[in-house]
């Protein structure tokens, strides 16, 4: 009876989870935003199940605004304790620490590799390329080209509803080329404030923005040149067919004219003059919400469209492209790994841009975020000329985070006029 008993114990215990050692880093405080030269600690542990064990060595990497490792420093886990090491930077910036094993391979729990962060007078920062001196005619000459391309609406008769009016939005663009989207139009007459969006970089939308049933115009628009579909499934086909020929980002890179983003920016700037000559629209409230992608496309469109009254840039893109030539990392999509980017890469560069905005302006980075470091969005951020407020999440990395997306509805609200 005892040896069937143990037998089942044993036979019990082959199905527990074996518990993984888990690393983690900490800053000394919860909000690691230091002064230049400012002593702060980073405090490493290993542990299984909350209590710390002894594991391997491995070493520290400090990476400087998420590029250039400034230093590299063992961690001894051998002794079954937490390790403190002591840090500062003496420039404004962020610091990224990571662990690498022996082999230098990054360390993860699970799937997740294991970091930390810090900011040092980030307000500080400035973005690296200056605006050039035709910046301004660059892009007034290709909305020109384009202001007398008509809108094309076609209506949705399936999708609109009792709350909205659904339009496929058809704008002809540079290049023979055409950008696509969504409008949706509040039912009953009245004046109603708008929505615009541009999607994170992927596949794109294939419906309204989520205002649409809340008494608000909104106009999402793709970036890509094949026309948006009218459900996910086949609007993620399409973008995979699109992407064989490589990422669409790099698309005629070295040539400011050809360059992808040109022919999308002046066919959504040309759609929001469109809203704003509706006489549904109130004429007062046009607010820019997007993330990513869509939160550089904010920052270049608020500072190309003065309809736009208020902005809200997650994590943006697109932001400080020359970041790398100060040793710092640059925003995606990283125009550094292509040839030349000085000599068109200012030109799309979302920091040159919000040098252009006096709106009020809601941004977040991630001091974890390896696709749009946190420096490069600080390098934009510290351009804006209006009222702003920088949300720092120190714990994520390029994410839409819990707070940020509390504290953007609350914004999007009040500068569309809604209670």
């Amino acid at each position: 009876m005892r040896m069937k008993f143990l037998s089942s114990v044993f036979a019990a215990m082959l199905f527990l989870p074996l518990m993984a050692v888990e690393f983690s880093i900490k800053t000394d405080k919860d909000m690691p935003v230091y002064k230049c030269g400012e002593a702060m600690k980073f405090t490493f542990s290993a542990t299984e199940n909350g209590v710390p064990v002894k594991s391997d060595i491995c070493k520290a990497e400090f990476l400087f605004c998420g590029r250039k490792v400034l230093k590299s420093i063992p961690v001894d886990f051998s002794l079954g304790k937490p390790v403190d090491l002591d840090f500062t930077l003496d420039v404004p910036g962020f610091i990224l620490v990571r662990l690498v094993d022996s082999k230098g391979v990054m360390v993860k729990n699970g799937k997740k590799a294991v970091y930390s962060g810090a900011a040092f007078e980030p307000e500080k920062i400035r973005k690296y390329y200056a605006l050039p001196d035709d910046f301004i005619t660059f892009w007034e000459s290709g909305c020109k080209a384009v202001a007398d391309n008509p809108v094309v609406l076609t209506k949705d008769e399936k999708r609109s509803n009792d709350k909205y009016t659904l339009y496929y939005v058809s704008v002809k663009s540079l290049n023979d080329e055409t950008i696509t989207g969504y409008l949706s139009v509040p039912v009953g007459e009245g004046k109603y404030p708008a929505l615009v969006t541009v999607p994170g970089a992927g596949q794109g939308i294939s419906g309204p923005a989520g205002y649409a049933a809340s008494g608000v115009i909104t106009l999402s628009m793709n970036v890509h040149k094949f026309p948006t579909a009218d459900n996910s499934t086949e609007q993620a086909r399409r973008y995979k067919e699109d992407i064989k020929t490589g990422t669409y980002a790099y698309r005629g890179a070295g040539d400011r004219d050809k360059y992808f983003f040109r022919s999308v920016y002046v066919a959504v700037n040309h759609a929001i003059n469109y809203v704003a000559a509706m006489k549904e629209y109130d004429g007062k409230h046009m607010v820019f919400d997007g993330s990513s992608q869509g939160g550089g496309s904010a920052l270049i469109l608020a500072g190309l469209n003065k309809n736009i009254t208020a902005l809200a840039a997650n994590v943006p893109a697109l932001c400080d492209h020359g970041g790398f030539r100060a040793g710092r990392g640059s925003g995606w999509p990283q125009l550094f790994n292509r040839p030349d980017p000085d000599k068109y890469a200012p030109y799309f560069d979302a920091a040159n841009f919000a040098s252009l905005i006096n709106v009020p302006a809601l941004v977040s980075c991630g001091f974890l975020d390896t696709t749009c470091p946190p420096s490069t969005v600080y390098a934009a951020f510290n351009e804006l000329k209006g009222e702003k407020v920088m949300i720092h999440v120190p714990l994520e990395g390029h994410t839409v985070s819990q707070i940020y997306q509390k504290e953007k509805v609350k914004f999007v609200r009040k500068h569309l006029g809604l209670k």
